[in-house]
């Protein structure tokens, strides 16, 4: 991409199709669609010379799509050769680029033609770009700044609200936005799936056309180094065809963060950049048939050959067979979870890269793959089944950051197993911050199409004669979906707090993430098939209707409380990493220790934390959020406390500890549902006080309440049992909480709007 365009090199060629270009990329984005005309386009004029047609062809490349400095340029370019112009000469982009190019030189008077000037309109159409609106935000730059004034009945401004969801990744955001409303991508019923997974395939090599899928990977290898874009854009993928999202996440997140996360330098320089540009297909080959969440437990061998320096790869039985793999039918590579066996001795889980295809598509030998066929949803997603036959990769296939086999022998970085396998899989826990943003996309997508219909749907009145009521206006609706977009808020903020976190850490301690991540990406699916549910039943009628894509939203989410692990599971590992403080143990010795240290740490703490005020009813204390805090610690410490203490009475009496385990296994999840619980509220909470709108700060607080109040609301029975709260202050949250709802009906539209989905990527008719 030219940075450095200097006004020296603009021809008039150039020069006529500056604002055009100028105002095209001022989203950053050029669209698969439009690249395509306009390379058509620039090809057949006759104006143009080979050499202004190469060049200006570098400019609509899309992975290096102009910065700042050429921006700046271009402007001072267009303001210095159009200040002589009168503003009659610039009410067209068109028509202000001949200005430009015709005032210059006899040269420029040249081009000037009613031919020319229908060569540039089609690069207007095509860019959609020209027009009156597209002039002023080029006149806005050249002239200066205006200022325009909105009028709205909400209590905020929704395009701060929207820039306060969007934060620093804001030009991101707009640019998927723009990109995936273009046809290309466009939701279209193939009920085929052969056909609907070609259709997902040809889209994710655009998106690598695009850039996007390099943002994560290292700038030597055409990456980005941001991975919080790459975050970011699997999250805006979560509002459109989710197929895509998941073939783009298996690609650019499962295969290639296992080449990046798992791999070295060797690994890097030979696969990250094809990879990336989908020129290199790959799976990510971890579950099993018979052994599901069961990671450490997987019974596919890679067996060290030093004869050979081969790695033997092999599928012992039916049950070992690699279960449920994206992108199984259309990859040549895969990254498979085996347990690595050098010199007779297993050293664990570890992946290692495997050929199963050749260039041209054949399996290779030894490898058995079988299509998973028709699916409850997903069906864009090429599904399969992977089995290995002695299939033998070179030793460098061994993906080794933290185990290599040199000379024979077996080394790591890390001597501990468990620490080694926990890491190893730690590295991959984006994985789960991803598929849990994608849900509360999706639990976005669904409460827009939902109220929006609401406030246009109207049914009964109360007398004849009078207009029937608009929907959203029955408490009964107000309560069913303005408390699910309450949490659907809480659980964006604390996945996008996680998601900087992640980005921030990644080469340190990343325990507590992974517990983080375990336990969100839980509750935030789970609240997903809620949700989408509600949302559906909401519409009636018009939300059965494929059209309306409920059908879609639920089929093709339903599976993410199991992707990435099972969500039970999941939330089992959340409670486990409270009790050990987040140190991983699966050892008889570290339950009795961890058991023992929690003992010891609160039993002397606290006994008993219920509050004075048990019996305030007041709505000023009820909305209070330092009574929310000491509600939602409570619950969390006192479940806590009373899982280490029912486990040390279990190991006192000498059961297993595994036993005690199984035991204690739903008072767990308890605790576990606690604790995400509170780093919701606190997210949420924190968030909120980094928000310098006063408007969108005071809705936000509304519905953080909102937020705290269903939670206990929701809990209540269990506050009663620990004598928390008395019925009659039950009762006062009930009625409080009705009263919030009623005080965000007014604003429940822009509190959708702020979302920013445009109406191509929410795809329903309804709306």
């Amino acid at each position: 991409m030219p940075n450095d365009v200097a006004a020296q090199e603009m021809t008039p060629g150039i020069l006529s199709l500056l604002p055009l270009f100028y105002v095209g990329w001022s989203d950053s984005v050029l669209s698969p669609s439009e690249m395509k005309v306009i390379h058509q386009k620039l090809e057949s004029f006759s104006f143009l010379s080979p050499a202004e047609k190469e060049y200006l062809i570098r400019w609509t490349d899309p992975s290096s799509p102009p910065d700042e400095a050429t921006f700046k340029q271009w402007v001072s370019v267009m303001r210095e050769y159009s200040q002589s112009l009168p503003d009659d000469k610039k009410t067209s982009l068109v028509e202000l680029g001949l200005e430009i190019a015709s005032s210059q030189s006899v040269a420029g008077q040249a081009i000037r033609s009613a031919e020319t000037k229908a060569a540039l309109q089609d690069i207007g159409d095509a860019l959609g770009v020209d027009g009156q609106v597209s002039s002023n935000i080029l006149l806005s730059k050249i002239n200066g700044p205006g200022s325009e004034a909105q009028t709205t009945d909400l209590s905020f401004d929704v395009n701060q609200l929207k820039a306060f969801l969007d934060g620093d990744y804001s030009q991101t955001k707009d640019r998927m936005r723009t990109l995936l409303s273009d046809p290309i991508f466009a939701y279209v019923t193939e009920p085929d799936k052969d056909k609907f997974r070609l259709r997902v395939l040809e889209q994710t090599k655009e998106l690598a056309k695009q850039g996007v899928s390099a943002y994560s990977f290292p700038k030597k290898y055409g990456g980005g180094e941001k991975s919080g874009d790459h975050i970011v854009v699997f999250e805006m993928l979560g509002y459109s065809d989710i197929s895509l999202a998941i073939k783009f996440g298996v690609q650019f997140g499962l295969f290639g963060g296992a080449v990046y996360m798992l791999g070295t330098e060797k690994h890097h320089r030979k696969y990250l950049e094809p990879m990336h540009r989908a020129e290199l297909l790959g799976c990510f080959a971890m579950t099993e048939t018979g052994h599901g969440s069961n990671v450490k437990g997987l019974t596919t061998t890679a067996t060290y050959d030093d004869d050979s320096k081969e790695i033997v790869i092999h599928s012992p039985d039916y049950d070992s067979g690699k279960e449920y793999i994206g992108n199984a039918m259309h990859s040549t590579m895969a990254a498979v979870f085996a347990q690595l066996i050098v010199d007779g001795e297993n050293h664990g889980v570890h992946a290692i890269l495997v050929p199963i295809r050749d260039e041209q598509g054949e399996l290779m030998p030894g490898v058995t793959v079988k299509d998973c066929g028709y699916k409850m949803g997903l069906n864009g997603v090429d599904n399969g089944r992977l089995w290995f036959d002695k299939v033998r990769v070179p030793k460098d296939n061994l993906l080794n950051r933290f185990g290599d086999i040199d000379n024979g022998v077996y080394t790591s970085p890390l001597k501990n197993p468990s620490k080694r396998f926990f890491t190893m899989l730690g590295a991959l826990v984006v994985g789960r911050i991803c598929v849990g943003l994608a849900g509360i996309s999706a639990s976005k997508s669904a409460l827009t199409i939902a109220i929006k219909y609401a406030l246009k749907r109207r049914q009964f009145n109360a007398k004849d004669g009078i207009p029937e009521t608009l929907v959203m206006d029955y408490p009964t609706h107000q309560h069913r979906l303005i408390p699910l977009l309450a949490k659907t808020y809480g659980y964006y903020f604390a996945l996008r707090r996680l998601a900087e976190k992640y980005s921030d850490n990644q080469d340190g301690d990343m325990r507590h993430i992974e517990t983080l991540a375990a336990g969100l990406k839980s509750k935030a699916t789970w609240h997903t098939t809620r949700t989408i549910q509600e949302c559906r039943e909401a519409c009636g009628g018009k939300g059965y209707l494929k059209e309306n894509r409920f059908a879609d939203l639920k089929a093709d989410t339903d599976i993410f409380t199991t992707f990435e692990g099972d969500n039970t599971v999941l939330m089992q590992l959340v409670a486990k990493g409270q009790l050990t403080e987040f140190k991983q143990s699966f050892h008889d010795e570290g339950y009795r220790a961890v058991v023992k240290y929690l003992y010891t740490r609160f039993s002397n703490k606290l006994t008993e934390l219920n509050p004075v005020q048990t019996r305030n009813t007041s709505a000023e204390h009820i909305l209070d959020q330092d009574f929310h805090k000491d509600a939602f610690l409570y619950r969390e410490q006192k479940l806590l406390i009373s899982l280490s203490q029912r486990m040390q009475d279990y190991l006192k009496k000498r059961i297993d500890p595994y036993q005690a385990f199984l035991k204690c296994q739903t008072h767990m999840l308890a605790s576990a549902h606690a604790y995400i619980d509170n780093i919701v509220l606190k997210s949420f909470i924190k968030v909120i006080d980094t928000c310098e709108d006063p408007g969108v700060k005071t809705v936000m607080t509304k519905v953080c309440n909102l937020y705290a109040l269903t939670i206990i609301d929701e809990e209540k029975g269990w506050f009663l049992e620990n004598d928390y709260l008395e019925g009659n202050k039950t009762k006062a949250i009930r009625r409080v909480k009705a009263k919030l709802i009623q005080e965000l009906r007014p604003d429940v539209e822009g509190l959708v709007d702020g979302f920013g989905i445009p109406d191509a990527m929410l795809g329903a008719e309804i709306v």
